[in-house]
């Protein structure tokens, strides 16, 4: 046999070793993605239940309440801070991944924002997620007369990074956006603010307050002492920036960041910061055992580029999962509360508990709370 047989010979086999491996590496993933998705779709018939009949509570007349300039960024008037929230009538989940029309076979929603027009119109955006696709999570919209029945609208935000946490809020007339970037390949993603450019479907970047040195979540910006400040979390420490203009880049970090050490329970946000005239009333994530377990309530006291004082709220925490079966029985890791005139109507999201092992992570589903 001929050099050049020989060497045709060696490659053939070396292309049909090749053409092996892959079709097996391809078995191999289409058994492990069916056993993926047997699994979820079991998690969701055994939790995911929706209420045959519905019954909301009467809905407020939301007209001219929030029709300022800055909302929700200043001290909110209301006759009483919320405590604990508790499920708004048995209408939830209100959305679930099964609503989501435009963005392949969604595994979940999550982390809700709401925003409520001059009109009374209430929005909310949230965290679509698709496990196999890239980019893994975008931010979609969906939209209520009432605040209680929501119609799935439509992705207003996408890029090449997983989005999540879509803080929105209105400042000098315009609408701004800061979703949460995970870019993970490429190091921590820094912080990008959106203003829209036609609310609530398109938006633009106008600024980067902050590029951190270590992965850090849910930037949550709010107004406090004539300067803008935020808080935004690892899991285990706090840090707050400020700035005393919104769209500037590179927010000055406090001076003692991390402003809270070794406090897995409560130091990731887990929704938008409350602002009273005498304090802030801040949300966290319990990530000290399952991630985003519950939600415990934290009172700022104290707030300044050399200080930060807070404590726990004795009502704490003011959102947790209730156990068995069902949509939210096993973690609740956000809350967005806006005041209605009577009361505190929240958007909140939830996981399942019983078997989360096995059936998956990906559960989240959004509620309807109040408080």
């Amino acid at each position: 046999m001929s050099d050049d047989a020989s060497r045709d010979d060696l490659l053939a086999h070396a292309r049909y070793r090749y053409d092996s491996g892959v079709s097996t590496i391809r078995s191999v993933l289409a058994r492990s993605t069916a056993v993926e998705r047997t699994a979820w779709h079991t998690g969701e018939w055994l939790h995911m239940r929706t209420p045959t009949s519905r019954h909301p509570p009467d809905p407020a007349d939301m007209r001219g309440r929030y029709d300022g300039e800055a909302v929700p960024t200043y001290p909110v008037e209301a006759h009483r801070e919320p405590s604990v929230f508790t499920p708004a009538g048995d209408i939830n989940p209100v959305l679930t991944a099964a609503d989501v029309t435009d963005f392949g076979r969604t595994d979940c929603v999550a982390d809700p924002f709401l925003f409520v027009t001059a009109e009374g119109d209430w929005h909310m955006f949230f965290e679509i997620y698709t496990q196999n696709r890239e980019p893994t999570a975008v931010i979609g919209h969906a939209e209520s007369a009432d605040g209680y029945d929501w119609t799935y609208d439509r992705v207003v935000l996408e890029t090449d990074e997983h989005l999540s946490y879509p803080y929105v809020f209105r400042w000098e007339g315009e609408y701004y956006m800061v979703p949460d970037r995970w870019a993970k390949a490429r190091g921590p993603a820094g912080v990008t603010l959106y203003r829209a450019e036609s609310f609530p479907h398109e938006w633009e970047p106008v600024a980067d307050p902050l590029q951190p040195e270590t992965p850090r979540h849910d930037f949550s910006p709010f107004r406090w002492g004539g300067r803008w400040w935020a808080l935004i979390g690892d899991g285990t420490d706090l840090y707050a920036y400020y700035s005393d203009d919104l769209e500037a880049s590179d927010w000055t970090p406090h001076e003692g960041n991390p402003v809270v050490r070794d406090r897995p329970r409560a130091a990731r946000p887990g929704g938008r910061p409350l602002v009273f005239d005498d304090h802030v009333l801040a949300f966290y994530q319990d990530c000290a055992g399952r991630y985003g377990r519950r939600v415990h309530a934290y009172e700022i006291s104290e707030l300044t580029p050399e200080r930060y004082e807070d404590a726990e709220r004795a009502e704490s925490p003011v959102l947790d999962p209730p156990g068995g079966l069902g949509w939210n029985t096993g973690a609740m890791h956000q809350v967005d509360p806006w005041y209605d005139g009577d009361g505190w109507h929240c958007a909140v999201d939830g996981n399942l508990g019983l078997g989360y092992q096995v059936l998956g992570e990906h559960h989240w589903a959004i509620g309807i709370y109040r408080a």
